[in-house]
């Protein structure tokens, strides 16, 4: 008795799909929205966007602990240009702080700095960068050169005040993920995010509120459907035109931006699942907030896809942000989703590394799904 009064009709929810998937068709300005908005979007911006920077997340590995390496860090860090992480006590606290995003660049001093400089010898640093922002990246590697080039240079006028030999001071530069320091390389993975949210959350929110104008929602509530079949039936088929969606820019990026994945396609699969399901819940959530198709659009605007844009670190940084700001950002799924989306786009990551990205989304998606199927629910009934 208690499984046949929660079990749902198969036929139903196919009529459902069949008759949404009609009404989009028909729609001729949803279909240009779900399919040519995004890749005008994607060339947008992929050629136009461009930043600039401070406060970069640094990470210093010092094996000569000297009076010359201190100075050299201090000085980077009073420019501003850098915000220091940590002192890593070896190599290995380095690599953790570029594959996890902690920092976007390391400085690796050599054990003989101190000495190679009083003898008048070429000493080389090591310089690393995290290319997954390749502007960053581009920027801090022209500060690390400006500070150690200053730094040798007044190192340089003291040993001429001696009459001493002159030291000087070379930085072998390496950039991670993103050698070639191309934009276009985490531009891609950040349209994703807002595409699969605009699809998601905006689609689904335009849909059942235009069932609410025409009145025919109330007549499918009057029928023998249940309200848990219905939305069932709305949502499949904006899931599978986002994932039609998610397919059709990942091709474009590697065919016209030559953005290849570098992680497992599988894992992308699973976090674009959890960020869609977080979308529609969102999505859900708008329509039943808004009566009309235009305050609905305004609402789904203001809830998803600005922050997706402007508080998921997609366009600008998190880390240059103001403190308020960054906190404002975790409660929104962006946030974690590009993050994971980079991870595996450009450092060949996954789970063993984004699993708080990966739990984020899923909490992210549980709650808003059910808030929002209790308030559609709720206010219908």
């Amino acid at each position: 008795m208690i499984w046949a009064r929660y079990r749902l009709s198969r036929r139903t929810i196919r009529a459902i799909m069949r008759r949404e998937f009609t009404d989009v068709l028909r729609d001729r300005r949803s279909l240009l929205l779900t399919f040519l908005w995004p890749i005008s979007m994607l060339l947008l911006y992929g050629y136009g966007i461009r930043y600039d920077i401070n406060n970069v997340p640094l990470t210093v590995l010092d094996y000569d602990r000297s009076s010359h390496s201190r100075l050299l860090v201090e000085q980077m860090i009073e420019s501003g240009y850098f915000q220091l992480v940590r002192q890593a006590e070896h190599y290995g606290d380095v690599e953790r702080d570029l594959i996890t995003g902690a920092s976007q660049a390391a400085l690796v001093i050599p054990p003989d700095f101190a000495r190679r400089l009083r003898a008048g010898e070429v000493v080389t640093l090591q310089a690393l960068f995290d290319g997954t922002d390749s502007n960053t990246a581009t920027i801090a590697q022209s500060y690390v050169l400006a500070m150690v080039t200053s730094f040798g240079a007044r190192l340089e006028v003291a040993h001429l005040e001696r009459q001493s030999a002159a030291a000087g001071i070379s930085v072998a530069s390496r950039v991670w993920y993103n050698p070639e320091l191309q934009s276009v390389n985490f531009i891609v993975p950040g349209v994703i995010a807002v595409i699969m949210m605009i699809v998601g959350a905006i689609l689904t929110a335009l849909s059942i509120v235009k069932e609410k104008e025409r009145g025919t929602i109330e007549q499918v509530l009057v029928s023998p459907i249940r309200p848990l079949e219905l939305m069932i039936g709305k949502i499949v088929p904006y899931v599978l035109i986002a994932l039609l969606d998610l397919t059709l820019v990942i091709t474009a990026g590697y065919f016209v931006f030559g953005v290849p994945i570098k992680g497992s396609l599988w894992q992308l699969a699973v976090f674009s699942v959890l960020y869609l399901t977080a979308s529609l819940g969102i999505g859900v959530f708008v329509s039943t907030i808004a009566d009309t198709m235009q305050s609905a659009m305004l609402a789904a605007i203001f809830i998803s896809l600005l922050p997706a844009v402007l508080l998921s670190g997609f366009v600008f940084p998190l880390e240059h942000m103001p403190v308020g700001i960054r906190a404002l950002s975790y409660f929104f799924p962006g946030r974690y989703f590009v993050t994971a989306i980079r991870g595996i786009y450009l450092k060949g990551v996954g789970l063993e590394v984004l699993w708080p990205e990966a739990l984020m989304l899923a909490a992210f998606s549980a709650g808003i799904v059910w808030l929002s199927a209790s308030r559609f629910q709720e206010k219908l009934g």
